[in-house]
């Protein structure tokens, strides 16, 4: 009994060919349709996947990028640090800084501490340690990292020649 049922109704006359074939015709499209669908969702999950899996890689390449070029700019800055480092003079003057919420104590001399408050030389650390530099080279560190600078005053406007005042002094014994 190998046939189906609508073979049997043709081979006992109840059902004309044509009928016959059309029947099986709708029977084959209805079999198809929902796995046709099913193909058609498939391909569509599929393809979502891919664009999401190229949407991450390009987010975690443009992320490996910034992290390359923040490590070469970091590198930069050692170099600057190192070929423009001043050696300063040690003295017995304390001067505070403030670094990272704590206060720190170098002793200085006397003219190295006119020289940073002037804004002429600055403070950066680099491998533990705090470095003396210039202040243009200062500059070039910042934009390179910002987080090694740890010190620098800003350059006054005005030079001692300008000073109106200069030529007054003000007396030591002097009460408000």
């Amino acid at each position: 009994m190998g046939n189906s049922l609508q073979d049997q109704f043709l081979k006992m006359g109840l059902v004309d060919k044509k009928k016959h074939k059309e029947a099986k015709k709708d029977k084959h499209e209805r079999q198809k349709g929902p796995q046709a669908q099913q193909k058609n969702d498939i391909a569509d999950m599929a393809r979502e996947a891919l664009a999401e899996k190229k949407k991450r890689d390009k987010q975690l390449n443009k992320k490996k990028i910034a992290e390359r070029q923040a490590k070469e700019a970091t590198a930069k800055a050692r170099q600057l640090i190192e070929t423009h480092k001043i050696q300063v003079d040690p003295g017995d003057i304390a001067y505070n800084f403030k670094y990272e919420n704590r206060i720190k104590k170098l002793l200085l001399s006397q003219k190295t501490i006119d020289r940073l408050a002037k804004g002429k030389i600055g403070i950066v650390k680099q491998a533990g340690e705090f470095q003396f530099v210039p202040a243009e080279t200062i500059y070039r560190v910042r934009e390179l990292n910002s987080k090694m600078v740890v010190l620098l005053n800003a350059a006054s406007e005005k030079s001692d020649g300008d000073d109106p005042y200069a030529g007054y002094e003000v007396p030591d014994d002097l009460m408000w």
